[in-house]
C-alpha cells in the first residue's frame, strides 16, 4: 500500500510540474504579444486617434479606420501633443476663443498609471511621515510609522519605539473616532515630489482619514464618503494640476477622484473597468479626461468634461490569442496549465487557467486509448491500473507522461 501511495503522490507532483513546464516551453516557442494601441482623444477634431504598430511599421487611424501619415497624426492632435508642436514651430495658440499657455497646458495635462501588477504588490506597513510645511525643503523625517492595534512610531536609526509620538498622535486618532487595526495607508514615500500631502488611511469600519505633520504637530481630517463606500486601492498622485488628492477604486470596480477643495469625492463613469483584469489609465487636458480601460478583450475609452460628463467613448478591440492558431492549439493540447506568476500581480503563486474550449477532450480520448494499449501490451492487471486511466483521462498529457515515467508496478 506504502509503495502505491508514494507512487501517486510522485505521478501529482509530475502533473503539477508538467502543467507548468509543457505550456511554459510552448508560449516561449510560439506566443504571439498582442500589442495595444496608443489611442488619444483629439479636442480640436473631437475625434479618437489611434497609433498602431502593423507589419513591421506604425500605422495611423481613427477610429473609422481612416488611415494618416504620422505627420497628420500629429496636427490632429495639437493640444494632445503641444510639446512637440512647441518644438516644431507649430504650436496652436488658440482654441474655441481662448487664448493656449503652454505652461498652463503642461500644468494641466497629467497621467495616471492603474496596472494592476504595480497596484498588487507587497506592502511593508511601515511609512515615512513628512513635515507637510517645511522650511528648506523636503527631507525624510527620523523615524516611520506603523499602524495596525495603535499607531506607533519607530525611530529608524536606533530601531526603539517613540512612545511619546506614539501616543499623540494615537489620541488625535481616537479623538476623531478613528477604529483600529487600520485596512490601508496610502500616500507617495518619497521626496521626489513638489509638495507633501500626508497619508490616507482606511480604519476597521471603511472610513477615511487624512493625517499630516504639520509644524512638527499632527493633522488629522476625518472624510465623509458616500454611504457603504469600500476600498480596494488608493492612488495619490503629485500633479501640478492640484485638483484632486487621490484616485479611489472599490471592489466593485468603481473610480473616484478624492478633490482637493472640498474632500468631496467625484465617480468617473467608467465603461469596460474590472478591478481583478483591467488595467487604467487615467489623463488630463486643460479641456477634458479620458479613462483607458485596457483588458484581454480590448481598450475601453471614456472620455468626460472638465465636470466629468461623457462627451465621447470608443472600443478599440483587440485580437484574442484564443481564436487564433496558437490559442487553438494550446486549448487542443492543455486542458489547463499553470503558472507561478499573474500579470495581475507581483506575487509569487500557483494560477491555475482552464482551456478555453473542449478540444483537449479529443487528445485526453487518444492518449487513455493508447494507455489501455500499453497496459494490455504489458499484460499488467486493468482493474489496478483503472486510477491511471483516471490520471490520463482527466489531466490529458500532464498525466500521460507522468503515469508513464512513474510506472504502476504490479506488487
Amino acid at each position: 500500500m506504502i509503495p502505491k501511495i508514494s507512487r501517486y503522490l510522485l505521478v501529482a507532483v509530475a502533473v503539477i510540474t508538467f502543467a507548468y513546464v509543457l505550456p511554459s516551453i510552448y508560449n516561449v516557442l510560439f506566443d504571439t504579444r498582442i500589442n495595444a494601441p496608443y489611442i488619444t482623444y483629439s479636442t480640436t477634431h473631437k475625434e479618437y486617434f489611434a497609433a498602431l504598430w502593423q507589419d513591421g511599421k506604425s500605422v495611423f487611424t481613427d477610429r473609422h479606420g481612416k488611415i494618416y501619415t504620422q505627420q497628420q497624426f500629429m496636427e490632429n492632435t495639437p493640444i494632445e501633443n503641444y510639446s512637440y508642436h512647441l518644438s516644431k514651430g507649430t504650436y496652436l495658440d488658440s482654441f474655441a476663443g481662448m487664448r493656449l499657455d503652454p505652461r498652463q497646458l503642461q500644468r494641466e495635462s497629467f497621467f495616471s498609471w492603474l496596472e494592476l501588477s504595480q497596484l498588487n504588490t507587497p506592502v511593508y506597513g511601515i511609512y515615512p511621515l513628512f513635515e507637510s510645511q517645511p522650511e528648506f525643503g523636503l527631507s525624510f523625517s527620523k523615524d516611520y510609522f506603523r499602524i495596525g492595534k495603535r499607531i506607533e512610531f519607530i525611530d529608524a536609526k536606533t530601531n526603539k519605539l517613540n512612545e511619546a509620538k506614539s501616543k499623540q498622535f494615537n489620541e488625535v486618532l481616537q479623538r476623531e473616532g478613528f477604529s483600529y487595526p487600520a485596512k490601508m495607508a496610502a500616500g507617495l514615500p518619497t521626496l521626489m515630489k513638489k509638495r507633501d500631502e500626508g497619508w490616507f488611511i482606511v480604519d476597521n469600519k471603511d472610513q477615511l482619514f487624512h493625517l499630516k505633520l504639520i509644524k512638527g504637530e499632527p493633522w488629522l481630517k476625518k472624510i465623509q464618503t458616500p454611504a457603504g463606500m469600500q476600498f480596494r486601492y488608493i492612488v495619490c498622485n503629485d500633479f501640478d494640476a492640484d485638483e484632486f488628492y487621490a484616485i479611489i477604486i472599490t471592489p466593485d470596480s468603481k473610480i473616484y477622484v478624492l478633490n482637493k477643495k472640498d474632500y468631496s469625492t467625484t465617480q468617473l463613469p467608467v465603461e469596460g473597468y474590472n478591478v481583478n483584469n483591467t488595467s487604467a489609465i487615467i489623463s488630463g487636458t486643460l479641456f477634458n479626461k479620458t479613462v483607458v480601460a485596457r483588458s484581454d478583450k480590448g481598450v475601453q475609452l471614456t472620455t468626460m468634461d472638465r465636470n466629468y460628463k461623457v462627451i465621447d467613448k470608443y472600443f478599440y478591440p483587440l485580437p484574442q490569442k484564443s481564436e487564433m492558431a496558437i490559442g487553438k492549439v494550446a486549448s487542443a493540447l492543455f486542458p489547463f496549465q499553470l503558472d507561478l506568476s499573474s500579470p495581475h500581480n507581483e506575487f509569487i503563486s500557483f494560477h491555475l487557467s482552464d482551456s478555453k474550449n473542449w478540444s483537449w477532450l479529443v487528445l485526453n480520448l487518444v492518449l487513455v486509448i493508447i494507455t489501455l494499449i500499453l497496459i494490455r501490451r504489458e499484460g499488467k492487471s486493468l482493474g489496478r491500473s483503472i486510477p491511471d486511466l483516471v490520471i490520463v483521462a482527466l489531466t490529458g498529457i500532464f498525466g500521460f507522461l507522468a503515469v508513464h515515467i512513474i510506472p504502476n508496478k504490479q506488487y
